[in-house]
């Protein structure tokens, strides 16, 4: 889409289901990286047994990719 920006999903998670504004999105090993509408997103990742383990309200820009880190945030 030329109107729009993209979202990097970089995490070790393969099998995270990704969320986008509370609709599903697909597995994180299959979005690697994904187009999105400019503007704020809500972004989540849920595991295997559906918790999720990282959510962020994103904003995204045209013709920017935003790299997102889910794992740095699980210690």
């Amino acid at each position: 889409m030329a109107n729009s920006g993209n979202v990097k999903i970089k995490t070790e998670v393969k099998d995270a289901s990704v969320f986008v504004d509370g609709g599903y999105a697909g597995q994180a090993r299959k979005l690697k990286k994904f187009a999105l509408r400019p503007g704020t997103h809500d972004i989540a990742l849920r595991d295997a047994s559906g918790h999720t383990f990282y959510q962020e309200r994103i904003d995204v820009l045209r013709g920017k990719t935003l790299e997102i880190h889910p794992d740095s945030t699980r210690h």
